[in-house]
């Protein structure tokens, strides 16, 4: 346990050095302490994954927390695993993507890097304490240290906006926590998870769902999903990177260890979590694919994978439920596969767009194009992770998402009908989630990156530099690593994935393996006939000249942006489609002449959460509190008389109570 400690505590000192060290050497300290970190982390966890005995260690602290225990089991090295190595990662992205605020000077800089070495040392914790109060605290920090970094911006009126949003809807999620943990410690006269083990079914099925709604608010459930589309595009784009690939999971990471602690106290707790994770995959990526700002597109693509992680997670409660071990095990697998991938690809795909906005300026899709030319190799990595969070074969989403399918396939041979029905929807939805990615991303790829470019840059956008470039690589690998070599990972997620089972049995898991050992053979043989076909082409063609004939071209011989798909017209189509569920605002500038020199269209999207719930809320709250504007008089004889007031009444009740 003692490396674990090492490990979270040089992520401390990584962030606290950046109070003492001068601007140009903030940076350079973070990454070389976290890259220490990784020392005493990865191999501590990676023994725990491959079947070393869980660690744990007990603190007594002063006060209400006393005792505290500290455990690394399998499931929190999981989580840990990922966490150290995003925070690395992003300490050396931050390298090259921070040049854009050193006008910002020294005080800046010390905010940045002081603030992340807290929020990934806070994320290490969470999953490590076991303490009710002592995890609170430690879940607030994250929380403290998230919004100080969302808020880096701060002279901007909607980084401020954003900053106060987010803060507010966190605070939301832990009175929700607040009131579990104080619940459940009211009833078993202990602060120690364990303890959670005693209650009874029917106050565990409300106390699990107080969890449900304070763990998914951090996570981005549906209705409680609001926040991202605003936080993301605050943040500086490492920090969104942390946030939407990992931070998030830590929401995750607590309602699957209120599985492990409170097992799944009621049949239709399962049948919510995989309804309302259905509708975030579903919501999610709709409202994506009516974006133009990368990073909203990205933030609604992660509510999207948070629900394709619910409903693992659904399939595994129902599998509990049902006694079907195969589906325990396709559904939890495949959640904490999505979960790691969405790491990977979500990582690669902000830190694509925080290069594109470091060299144009801009994230508005319609003002790209024609980057492939300028920026090749951020090209074909954004590529990569594009397909890979489109789920294509090859990639790490394919194989997470297919064993959330033969989760819900395997469903349909229970003789259960609620189960079969379910099982039906979520893999008709989960198909529609998956396509509608694919279409989403075509249009961010080809609208950004191929063509011609829509603005007339003052300085043409270049390649990034290799600090930049080499965390996306490192991404790239572990993305292909997870999709064309998955038996190699499956024995680091098994000893995860039985936590879960009520018998010591892993017979569902073998067969597992020994699926997933077919695929990834068919998918070699398919990579290699991909490599080889093309390697055919380029011998043949590699010494000819290649003309292209544009036959059908229809009279335009020179190639024009103005004629060009625009991310409005692409997606246009679909979201007539589903203008129901995505509600849009449009402004048409219809051209006037035969031969018009400008036209324009326009299309804003809103969410049907933020205006059915969430705005009406803040409505009632502000006609509230105007009622109650009569007690500011600005007056102190009559705050004097407040504070008297207020004194008459404690002395009585204390009277009273005696």
């Amino acid at each position: 346990m003692s490396s674990l400690f090492a490990g979270v505590a040089l992520f401390f000192v990584a962030g606290l050095l950046a109070i003492f060290l001068p601007q140009r050497w903030q940076g350079i300290g973070y990454v070389i302490f976290a890259a220490a970190a990784q020392i005493f982390l990865l191999p501590a966890v990676t023994k725990i994954l491959l079947g070393s005995p869980a660690l744990s260690w007990t603190l007594t602290f002063a006060g209400p927390i006393g005792t505290a225990s500290f455990r690394g089991d399998p499931l929190a090295a999981f989580f840990i695993f990922f966490i150290s190595i995003g925070g690395l990662l992003a300490g050396v992205y931050s390298l090259g993507y921070m040049k854009l605020y050193q006008h910002e000077g020294r005080a800046s800089f010390t905010t940045y890097y002081f603030f992340m070495g807290l929020l990934v040392t806070a994320m290490l914790l969470v999953v490590l304490v076991q303490n009710a109060l002592l995890f609170l605290i430690v879940w607030e920090i994250m929380s403290l240290a998230s919004f100080f970094l969302v808020s880096f911006e701060h002279r901007k009126e909607a980084v401020r906006q954003a900053g106060l949003y987010y803060l507010i809807a966190m605070q939301v999620g832990v009175a929700a926590l607040l009131a579990a943990f104080g619940w459940s410690s009211v009833l078993t006269g202990d602060l120690d998870f364990n303890a959670l083990r005693t209650l009874e079914p029917v106050t565990a099925t409300y106390i699990f769902l107080l969890f449900f709604i304070g763990f998914g608010t951090k996570a981005g459930f549906v209705p409680l999903h609001t926040w991202l589309p605003l936080a993301h595009p605050a943040a500086p784009t490492a920090v969104s990177a942390i946030m939407s690939g990992i931070m998030i999971k830590t929401g995750i990471y607590g309602i699957l260890r209120m599985i492990l602690l409170l097992g799944v106290p009621g049949h239709w707790l399962a049948y919510l979590v995989f309804g309302i994770a259905l509708l975030a995959g579903i919501l999610g990526v709709m409202h994506a694919i009516a974006q133009h700002d990368l990073k909203i597109l990205l933030a609604y693509h992660s509510i999207e994978n948070i629900g394709i992680i619910g409903m693992g997670i659904g399939v595994g409660m129902l599998g509990i439920i049902y006694h079907q071990e195969i589906l325990v095990v396709a559904g939890f697998l495949g959640a904490l596969l999505h979960v790691f991938n969405h790491f990977t690809f979500k990582s690669l795909l902000f830190y694509g767009v925080g290069i594109i906005y470091s060299k144009t300026h801009t994230r508005e899709i319609e003002k790209l194009g024609g980057l492939v030319h300028r920026m090749p190799y951020t090209a074909a990595l954004f590529l990569l992770g594009s397909l890979a969070i489109s789920g294509l074969p090859l990639f790490s989403g394919f194989i997470s998402e297919f064993a959330i399918y033969f989760g819900m396939v395997k469903s349909l041979a229970v003789n259960v009908v609620a189960l079969n029905f379910t099982a039906g929807i979520g893999l008709a939805g989960l198909a529609f989630i998956g396509v509608m990615a694919l279409l989403c991303f075509t249009k961010v790829f080809s609208v950004s990156f191929l063509g011609n470019a829509r603005t007339n840059w003052p300085e043409p956008p270049t390649e990034a530099s290799a600090t930049m470039l080499a965390p996306m690589i490192v991404l790239a690998l572990f993305i292909l690593l997870v999709g064309i070599g998955t038996p190699l990972i499956l024995p680091l997620l098994s000893g995860v994935v039985q936590q879960f089972l009520p018998t010591a049995s892993f017979a569902a898991g073998d067969e597992m393996a020994g699926l997933f050992l077919k695929i990834n053979r068919a998918l070699l043989i398919f990579g290699g006939l991909m490599v080889f076909f093309f390697g055919v082409r380029w011998l043949l063609l590699r010494r000819r000249t290649v003309t292209i004939f544009k036959t059908w071209d229809c009279g335009y011989q020179a190639e024009s942006s103005r004629i060009q798909y625009t991310a409005s017209s692409f997606a246009s189509s679909f979201l007539d489609l589903v203008s129901g569920f995505v509600p849009r605002r449009k402004q048409i500038g219809r051209p006037q002449e035969v031969f018009p020199a400008r036209a324009q269209f326009e299309s804003h999207s809103r969410d049907l959460a933020e205006k059915w719930l969430i705005q009406p809320i803040i409505s009632w709250l502000q006609y509230f509190l105007r009622l109650l504007t009569w007690i500011q008089s600005g007056r102190t004889q009559q705050y004097i008389l407040y504070g008297l007031v207020f004194l008459i009444i404690l002395v009585i009740w204390i009277i009273g109570v005696r």
